[in-house]
């Protein structure tokens, strides 16, 4: 008897009755304080107007091996989804960090950002370059096709210094342990330290986005069902 519902058992399984249960272990293998952090409070959006969009912060280091591992993935990563807006921040814990992100936003404001991030990430890692000083950020710019002057004068104006500072609270609201690190809708953050790999790690993303999708939509049905109430 007891082999029967023994066998009774694994037929059920087989026949697909065991699929619903699978399906939720799929769901719920990523939990928080393992593969992700919840960040509490959370923190604004750093563009509060694409509240159509999950927004995801990558936030790195130049000098960082693992960061610019991660930079082509999580790009590739985003390419086929629309519904997401990556931003990234460098983190910055020290002189040298506030150097390297001087040389992020100085390219965006001149316009060669796209050419100059992957510039910057190929040089440090492939070619040996080091970057620690406003003296070797701005060669390194002009390389790019910067005008050396409007470099020096961009260096430490108003708006560069101000988008610095706001790298560096950042850095800290998302309480980060290492970089890189990415955040998802400034309420979670996760990193390498988290999980077993890379590929994990978007994987995470993927189950976070998907999390923040849900919320959006729940979010905007809420006057249509008001409104639905109201009328009735």
């Amino acid at each position: 008897m007891k082999n029967y519902f023994r066998l009774m058992s694994l037929v059920l399984l087989l026949s697909g009755y065991g699929q619903p249960l699978m399906a939720e272990t799929e769901a719920n293998k990523f939990h928080e304080g393992s593969q992700y952090q919840r960040i509490d409070p959370p923190v604004p959006l750093t563009d509060p107007g694409e509240r159509d969009k999950v927004e995801v912060v990558e936030m790195f280091f130049y000098a960082c091996p693992h960061c610019y591992e991660l930079d082509p993935k999580l790009g590739a990563w985003a390419k086929d989804k629309p519904w997401v807006e990556v931003k990234r921040v460098p983190a910055i814990v020290g002189p040298t960090w506030a150097d390297q992100a001087r040389a992020y936003y100085i390219a965006e404001a001149l316009g060669i950002l796209d050419k100059a991030h992957d510039a910057l990430f190929k040089s440090i890692h492939e070619d040996g370059e080091q970057y620690y000083n406003e003296y070797m950020v701005t060669k390194f710019l002009v390389e790019q096709g910067a005008d050396q002057q409007k470099v020096y004068d961009l260096y430490r104006s108003p708006e560069i210094v101000a988008k610095v500072s706001e790298a560096r609270v950042l850095t800290v609201k998302y309480r980060l342990r290492g970089v890189p690190a990415v955040s998802v809708n400034g309420k979670y953050v996760t990193a390498p330290y988290f999980v077993r790999s890379q590929e994990e790690m978007l994987e995470v993303l993927d189950f976070l986005v998907e999390k923040e999708r849900g919320q959006l939509q729940a979010e905007a049905e809420k006057p249509l069902k008001n409104s639905s109430k109201t009328g009735g």
